[in-house]
């Protein structure tokens, strides 16, 4: 096989381990450079729910819901401020809303626990978080 199928083949095995770990409920540990977490409509969710993941490493969130979505840290636009946490020395970040088939990504450079939310669906319970390690 080219180098080309190998990466496809890789990524395909990456977005199949994240599905899984994330309809099991159990944290998804990466160690790709590019994790991708899923928006969904029915329930409101982000698919994984929890990621553990590098330094360095981007996570891109993937809209392919019906209805609008967005990713935030952001505690001054969320109903309940404790739905988002931001580690000692993070920025706050905020996709802003995303329409159906668009995707956002963020790096994430600073080690902690994040905990993010969608403000549409914050009542929802549409949460995610997400342990950056050294």
């Amino acid at each position: 096989m080219s180098p080309q199928h190998y990466r496809r083949l890789g990524t395909l095995l990456l977005v199949i381990t994240t599905c899984a770990a994330g309809l099991m409920g159990a944290p998804f540990v990466a160690a790709a450079n590019t994790v991708k977490v899923t928006m969904t409509d029915k329930p409101p969710e982000y698919v994984p729910k929890k990621l553990t993941i590098p330094v360095g490493t981007t996570v891109e969130w993937d809209n392919n819901a019906k209805t609008l979505h967005d990713v935030t840290t952001d505690a001054d636009s969320v109903q309940n401020p404790k739905d988002v946490e931001l580690p000692p020395g993070a920025q706050s970040f905020d996709s802003g809303f995303m329409q159906p088939g668009t995707t956002w990504s963020y790096t994430f450079t600073v080690p902690g626990h994040y905990k993010y939310t969608c403000i549409p669906h914050e009542k929802d319970g549409m949460v995610g978080e997400i342990d950056v390690t050294k």
